[in-house]
């Protein structure tokens, strides 16, 4: 049974406040996520240094949202074993202390002792050379893109990375409901 247009505008309101009006899906530039000249110990979450939402890879517009969710795929490029990592969002910087990269033409991390005001959105294990899908979900990611200021970080939960390893994360896909 099909409902006619009136009837599904007359329950947009209804449906609006539960959390499920889509907005048509948004795409980012792809960008290097991490890179192993920062070391950090399994107790720590090393945080991009640049508000993601600021940086011009994602442009969202300021809207209430209910639910958000971001795909895109890591590939682990280096010569280290697999990696098993948590990822974290914030929806402030971190205030953590920064340390350089030791590659060039990379910014700094910061790096905390713990998640801080960041909270786990995902848990991904990723092989040198190979593509991995990645879904990001939580309230903390939904708060920060509503803010327009989201701070991506990783902890190391198992593996080691090789020198100048390089987490390449492409094909990113921004899906947000009302």
């Amino acid at each position: 049974m099909k409902l006619p247009t009136v009837a599904l505008f007359l329950l947009a309101p209804v449906l609006g406040a539960c959390g499920w009006i889509p907005l048509p899906e948004q795409t980012a530039q792809d960008f290097y996520f991490t890179n192993s000249s920062i070391q950090v110990t399994p107790a720590q979450v090393a945080y991009m240094s640049e508000n993601q939402l600021d940086t011009g890879r994602l442009n969202v517009p300021s809207l209430p949202y209910n639910t958000v969710s971001i795909d895109a795929e890591l590939n682990y490029q280096g010569q280290g074993t697999s990696m098993r990592l948590e990822i974290f969002a914030a929806a402030k910087r971190p205030d953590c202390p920064s340390v350089n990269s030791t590659l060039p033409g990379f910014s700094a991390a910061l790096v905390c002792t713990g998640p801080e005001t960041g909270q786990r959105v995902a848990e991904v294990l990723l092989n040198p050379g190979v593509s991995t899908p990645l879904h990001l979900e939580g309230t903390m990611l939904a708060q920060a893109v509503r803010a327009k200021s989201l701070y991506l970080g990783i902890r190391l939960l198992s593996g080691t990375p090789g020198n100048n390893a390089l987490i390449f994360v492409s094909k990113i896909r921004l899906h947000a409901w009302l």
